[in-house]
């Protein structure tokens, strides 16, 4: 009693060289009975030699995750009673406004702490993302609008606030991070943190601070996790990094001034998480510049260096990942459609539309959405959330988009088109490269039509082909009908008769579109007998021994019905190269995993599948494959097009019953905190579509936000928490034979995992069901689960193979207008953004009053200078930062309407350029 007494009420001086005990400053005024229920003090008899410990406690969360009313009085008051305490805030940017409205004394009082940024302060706003997402589950361009909509709401709220560090209670990383924050004016960056027991955490690196060195060069001075710590796990009553004997183990590990932290949850009782005569709290802005060595040694901290994981195939994650990743998809394009029509068209921004659906998007890319996807219940389950937010942000994309191609495919509004006659379809591109990719448009057409033929702006015929959805019918069949009270005949959909006319279709055909640009394409109706069409060079066939043929200018494929419509045969005609692998025990597209309840491997080449010609060229050719594994039925749609070199799979599976596929591991309900061993770990035992491919020497490369990687990993498997290994697939993963020069990636729909080992082929993660341990529980299957992937054989590494553009072609896919008018204005090909070279991306385009934004990425090109022109005279170019900051300007030149600039971006490089326009772009 007399010495907690003593510790309460005696002034200790703080002496760091001779690492004696610290300070508390002002006296304490707790009695001694609220000192034993807030806080646990040392005994002052305590030894002498513990080091330092700088401790950087804090809270996390906010109105989304978890801010109880009254959280934020408690916090101040203990701030108030302890003024030695310290604390640095990962707070969802949001909440500020919510805690303005429900007590406002709280938030001025905070707005004081945060004015004070000298030497001093005691709070700091760290993190400054939007929503707290998993960086690297997610794409480059939402990390960048994640810091910089936070940022903007943070400053909105606290003007005077030091915006520097990053730092985040759970891994919510990405290793592209060094240079948006630097663009973003931060200073500093924390690779810790204190829940490694849910997400995951990061490798280790035993110094005080490194430079983390970004894919593109950048450098930021980051805080890692010590390679010396023990792992620690959230829910444990003691932190592992605020104890003497990690303090002393950080010290003997060449680490002088150890760091500890922990982000508390709001709502949990306001007190320091760690308390000792050893401890020294810090915001994490004091300890990175002011008590830390300067970082000595180099770390290119990358995408594997991030160890997470999740119960990939699960069945709400999956329908979480894919949702996320179909808006992010969709603004992206919404921003460069809405883009195009303003520089071409005049129309007006739609500033307010796009932020709020940026909003939407953001919020559900939360960590917590995904970490914690199956939990709440009603309107405040993660997943009702995510649901309805994306479905928010895309429909406000998907309008965007509308709105901007039909202003771009306009002739005048007052046109009027003639009841018979030609029409103009206008398509557009909203990447950065010149495309001649497949297009669909909807069609309808006036009585008599029995076919379609397509012309470009030169009166040029372009192939096409055209797939019937509705018919006019005779009169003859018609009064039939009637008399008969049927709406419309059974089984007439597929083939035009001589008594009947086309009455809409969809139709396909491959424009050629530019850079950010459109192209017109006059569509004329055929009113003579149309003969059936003969197959081109894409077509469909079933052969005489029951197998099917699927052929392109660029492959055959045989497909075998017998094994389940596996691939047997993938022949690349361009580049003389057989990918199926005969000597494989796995079998090319074959859908395999452990089911539970029947205790053994199935697969769906066990089965016959019934195999169906959806499509029969002459440019697109798809077929239908259903079958079973397991019991459990599948349908896949293999999709071969002319001159395109990703082949599309699309494979959706229906389990009827609660369905247990993956390593069957279970627990008890008790146990599943501490319990390591997770069933959803060890992607093997998961269903997956497999693919041996015949390539020896096999090295794996994947991407992950505005970065790429070669994995160093010898294979994927782990089953235990603690051994964690990255594999993980954003967009894509690639299998090359490093001696040969040839690989095959496979794109995916959404962020999920993919397995790979000496012995194992590379396999993509479909569907996983088990028991998800804390947070997931028991997780069966159930209902239909469907995934959309491509395959693209190639020569050359990833990057000479254009893997990253061919993802943004399964991205972005080009859009298909009717022009509205008689002829369209400008109907020859425009294109209005167009960079030189190969390898540089545009990922969006932004405007803001009378200025262009354009963003530029190095995804797989050199770093020489490049050119970038513009189809508009702007006043004045220049490179501006993500803050808005410029930082160069850029001299040009205008001729034959572009006006020209240069500059060179290092691989992996983002760039921003700023184009000052007149009042007049068009």
């Amino acid at each position: 009693m007399g010495s907690l007494q003593h510790c309460a009420n005696q002034k200790l001086e703080s002496d760091t060289a001779s690492m004696n005990r610290r300070t508390f400053g002002k006296k304490i005024t707790l009695g001694l009975a609220g000192l034993k229920a807030r806080w646990s003090f040392a005994d002052p008899t305590e030894a002498s030699d513990i080091p330092t410990l700088y401790y950087a406690d804090g809270y996390h969360g906010g109105i989304v995750g978890h801010m109880p009313m009254g959280s934020w009085r408690d916090i101040l008051n203990a701030l108030r009673d302890l003024p030695e305490w310290k604390l640095s805030l990962d707070i969802e940017p949001n909440s500020w406004a919510e805690l303005l409205r429900r007590d406002p004394e709280a938030f001025s009082e905070m707005k004081s702490y945060l004015a004070d940024t000298g030497r001093d302060a005691r709070i700091e706003m760290v993190g400054c993302t939007f929503a707290q997402p998993y960086g690297w589950a997610i794409g480059g361009e939402s990390n960048i609008r994640q810091l910089q909509r936070g940022c903007q709401v943070i400053r909105h709220n606290f003007q005077a606030a030091e915006l520097t560090t990053y730092a985040v209670q759970e891994p919510c990383w990405s290793s592209c991070l060094p240079q948006i924050l630097a663009s973003l004016g931060f200073t500093g960056a924390v690779l810790r943190d204190p829940s490694t027991a849910w997400g995951g955490y990061s490798e280790g690196f035993d110094a005080e601070l490194v430079n983390w060195i970004g894919p593109d060069g950048t450098p930021i001075a980051a805080v890692p996790r010590y390679a010396c710590e023990a792992l620690q796990k959230v829910y444990e009553t003691e932190s592992v990094d605020g104890s003497p004997e990690f303090a002393r183990k950080c010290v003997a590990h060449g680490i002088p001034h150890p760091a500890g932290m922990c982000f508390q949850d709001l709502g949990w009782p306001a007190k320091p998480k760690v308390s000792g005569s050893y401890i020294q709290y810090v915001i994490w802005r004091e300890y990175i510049h002011t008590i830390a060595d300067k970082p000595t040694k180099e770390w290119h901290f990358g995408i594997e260096d991030i160890l997470t994981t999740l119960p990939w195939g699960e069945h709400t994650l999956q329908e979480v990942a894919q949702e996320v990743r179909s808006a992010e998809n969709r603004m992206l394009m919404a921003e460069k459609m809405a883009a195009m029509a303003h520089l071409e068209c005049g129309k007006s921004w739609p500033d307010a539309e796009l932020r709020q659906a940026w909003d939407n998007l953001l919020l559900t890319e939360a960590h917590d959405a995904w970490i914690t996807a199956t939990t709440r219940r009603g309107r405040q389950a993660w997943a009702f959330q995510v649901a309805s937010e994306t479905l928010n942000a895309e429909d406000a994309a998907n309008a965007i988009i509308d709105e901007a191609a039909e202003a771009l495919s306009v002739d005048s509004p007052e046109s009027k088109h003639p009841p018979l006659g030609s029409q103009w379809l206008r398509v557009m591109n909203t990447l950065g490269a010149t495309r001649r990719d497949l297009v669909e448009v909807k069609i309808a057409t006036d009585r008599g039509t029995r076919g379609l033929r397509l012309f470009d702006a030169s009166s040029k015929e372009v192939p096409c082909q055209v797939i019937p959805t509705r018919r006019y019918l005779s009169r003859e069949v018609g009064a039939q009908l009637s008399r008969e009270r049927q709406v419309y005949p059974p089984n007439r959909s597929s083939q035009l008769h001589s008594n009947e006319g086309l009455n809409a279709a969809t139709l396909v055909f491959r424009p050629e579109v530019g850079s950010l640009g459109h192209a017109s394409y006059r569509l004329e109706p055929v009113y003579s007998e149309v003969s059936d069409a003969q197959p081109g060079s894409t077509f469909a066939r079933v052969e005489a021994d029951g197998s099917v043929t699927l052929e392109s200018d660029l492959y055959r494929m045989r497909l075998d019905p017998a094994r389940g419509g596996i691939v047997s045969s993938l022949y690349a005609k361009q580049l003389n190269k057989e990918f199926c692998d005969p000597a494989s025990e796995r079998l090319f597209n074959e859908y395999r995993g452990y089911f539970m309840a029947q205790k053994e491997w199935r697969t769906s080449a066990s089965e016959a599948a019934k195999v169906t010609i959806i499509e029969n060229g002459p440019l697109r050719a798809r077929v239908r494959m259903d079958g079973q594994v397991g019991g459990c039925p599948f349908q896949t749609m293999m999709t071969l097009v002319e001159g395109q070199r990703r082949i599309d799979v699309q494979a959706r599976f229906t389990f009827e019953q609660d369905t247990w596929i993956g390593d069957p591991w279970d627990m008890k309900p008790e146990d599943r905190r501490r319990e390591q061993h997770r069933s959803q770990n060890d992607g093997r035992w998961k269903l997956q579509a497999c693919f041996p491919v015949s390539l020896k020497n096999q090295a794996i490369y994947k991407n992950a936000a505005y970065d790429v990687c070669r994995s160093r990993n010898v294979d994927t498997f782990f089953q235990r928490w603690d051994e964690i290994k990255h594999n993980i697939v954003v967009n894509w993963v690639d299998v090359l034979d490093e001696k040969s020069q040839f690989g095959v990636a496979i794109l995916s729909d959404h962020t999920t995992a993919y397995t790979h080992g000496p012995d194992f082929p590379l396999s993509l993660v479909l569907a996983w069901g088990g028991e998800g341990g804390f947070w997931w529980g028991k997780c069966p299957l159930r209902g239909t689960q469907q995934v959309n992937y491509g395959i693209v054989p190639h020569s050359g590494a990833w990057d000479q193979a254009g893997i990253s553009q061919e993802n943004a072609r399964f991205c972005e896919p080009l859009i298909g207008q009717i022009v509205r008018g008689v002829e369209p204005k400008r109907p020859g090909p425009r294109s209005l953004i167009q960079i030189s070279g190969e390898g540089i991306e545009i990922p969006t385009t932004l405007i803001e009053g009378k200025k262009l934004f354009v963003r530029l990425f190095n995804a797989e090109g050199d770093g020489e200078e490049r050119t970038l022109s513009i189809a508009a005279r702007p006043q004045r170019v220049y490179v501006v930062e993500l803050n808005g900051r410029s930082t160069k300007q850029l001299r040009g030149t205008f001729a034959n309407g572009r006006h020209q600039v240069k500059l060179a971006i290092p691989r992996f490089g983002i760039r921003t350029v700023c184009y000052e326009l007149p009042s007049t772009t068009s």
